[in-house]
């Protein structure tokens, strides 16, 4: 059993430690860092941010520490009995398959040298992004440092179900989570200054006062905030680093940025005066950090809906690699929702909200010419690539859902084919295909369109607009989604009557 042992952190003492960050070199930079204030002094205004020293370690670490001064071999840690400990993450982009393997040297962990890792590695064996973190471990005094390439099999597919799923607990037990902002790749590193690094704008509007002690005090008015861009924050992997990390430490072009529960995103190396930072990220509900004192957002079925649109929003703005990631990169924030809505998701739909979550669309700009039903069925949004949407929260639902399963979604509509819609109604109707014109036709074939009425949204005290999707029938009582739809009529399905209906599983 796991001893619990309460830390409590606070930057305050340790801003004035930072002010050489910039444009220094790495050792240098790390000196000024007086990271054990950072960490353990208590702080009462960050009474959530209290950290285990005891948590369970996760399945594989690696073991990176420094002993009586000197670093330590770095081994692969198998925690095959519990063992507990502090452990550190680490968040970056991996890059293109040829930038991270053109280096013939560099590892990552499979079956086949999972026991020589168990040896050793070699510093060299590490791209550069991962050896800076290695080094900020060190610096920092921990003997763990978790990173998902050495902690995964990369060859097992079953391996990575386990470890995707553990994610929300890997990253929420982490002292903190590293951030390698400014790395494109793994290779690049994010402990070097960069030539093009540039200051971010500074207030315009500055007043000097006086202080009680005599000194000369400044305010500044900032007109907008500053929101820092990094080639992490593009990545789709990392939304759910960022929102299962209870803190996280922001290696930025310009600053050295740190957020935790009690503190938004704010620089610590102290010579950004004036400068207010934003991080336009959603948070989890505080309940999934086990603290029921604090802000209540997310938890409650007035913002569920709201929370969950603005994150899958935000993710599929960001960019994978591997496109079949597409689940797998969001399952820690569906697992740790799980747990606090009491609500099952299949294929990122919501049990509770399925047909709210039906309405999604394609925003012309980002039409594609595929749709991947291996992976998802064709009314999850797991079955395109790229940006989606949603239209305005449905008010009054109109098709009720029969049977919700991952093999099987029936539901209880009304349909109206494509003939029974005059050019009148047509003009006045807004139709958001999935696909690109051409791929869309290869799709349906010269199938008739359908039009599956899922509920009603008003548009002012005596109108209001009818949602629907549009799809073409399969088979008998089967139909596929190709795209949404937003009529000014509702009186189209005045005379549809109501039908079960299947809409089209995952195919195998």
């Amino acid at each position: 059993m796991c001893r619990m042992h309460s830390l409590v952190l606070s930057i305050k003492p340790a801003e004035a430690q930072f002010k050489n960050w910039t444009g220094t070199s790495t050792p240098q930079r790390m000196r000024n860092f007086n990271h054990r204030r950072l960490l353990d002094k208590p702080s009462d205004g960050h009474e959530e941010c209290r950290y285990s020293r005891d948590a369970v370690l996760p399945t594989r670490i690696l073991k990176v520490g420094v002993k009586e001064g000197a670093a330590c071999p770095i081994q692969l840690h198998i925690n095959d009995r519990d063992r507990c400990g502090s452990y550190l993450a680490l968040s970056y982009c991996w890059g293109a398959k040829q930038e991270s393997t053109a280096n013939t040297n560099l590892i990552q962990l499979e079956h086949a040298n999972q026991r020589d890792l168990e040896k050793e590695i070699k510093m060299e064996q590490l791209e550069q992004t991962i050896q800076d973190a290695v080094y900020i471990t060190r610096q920092l005094g921990f003997n763990y440092l978790w990173v998902d390439r050495f902690c995964i099999l990369q060859d097992d597919i079953e391996d990575k179900k386990r470890e995707f799923s553990k994610m929300a607990t890997t990253y929420k037990n982490a002292v903190v989570t590293l951030a390698a902002g400014t790395a494109e790749n793994a290779s690049e590193g994010f402990l070097h200054s960069k030539s093009s690094k540039q200051k971010p704008f500074l207030p315009d509007q500055r007043f000097s006062t006086s202080m009680d002690d005599g000194r000369t005090g400044h305010i500044y008015i900032p007109e907008r905030s500053y929101q820092p861009n990094h080639p992490l924050d593009a990545r789709g992997w990392t939304l759910q680093e960022f929102m299962l990390s209870t803190r996280m430490l922001i290696f930025s072009d310009y600053q050295l940025l740190w957020q935790c529960k009690q503190t938004h995103l704010q620089s610590v190396t102290g010579d950004d005066d004036g400068l207010e930072y934003q991080q336009g990220i959603e948070s989890l509900p505080w309940v999934a950090f086990d603290d029921i004192s604090g802000p209540s957002f997310g938890a409650h079925d007035s913002d569920k809906l709201y929370l969950w649109k603005t994150i899958l929003r935000q993710y599929t703005e960001r960019n994978l690699t591997n496109p079949e990631d597409r689940l797998p990169a969001i399952t820690g924030i569906i697992s740790e929702l799980q747990n606090v809505w009491k609500d099952t998701a299949i294929y990122g739909h919501w049990k509770e909200w399925f047909v709210q979550l039906l309405a999604w669309y394609k925003p012309e700009y980002d039409l594609i010419n595929e749709r991947y039903l291996r992976r998802a069925p064709s009314w999850s949004w797991v079955s395109v690539n790229g940006i989606i949407h949603f239209e305005e929260p449905i008010e009054k639902e109109d098709a009720k859902m029969e049977i919700v399963t991952a093999a099987k979604v029936t539901m209880s509509c009304r349909i109206v084919s494509e003939d029974f819609i005059d050019e009148d109604t047509r003009e006045e109707t807004d139709e958001y295909f999935d696909l690109e014109e051409k791929a869309q036709k290869l799709e349906t074939k010269g199938k008739k369109r359908h039009y599956i009425l899922l509920g009603t949204v008003k548009e002012s005290d005596e109108f209001e607009n009818a949602i629907a999707l549009i799809a073409t029938k399969m088979r008998i009582g089967v139909y596929r989604r190709i795209g949404l739809a937003v009529f000014a009529d509702v009186e189209v399905w005045s005379e549809a009557k109501y039908r079960s209906i299947e809409l089209e599983s995952k195919h195998k």
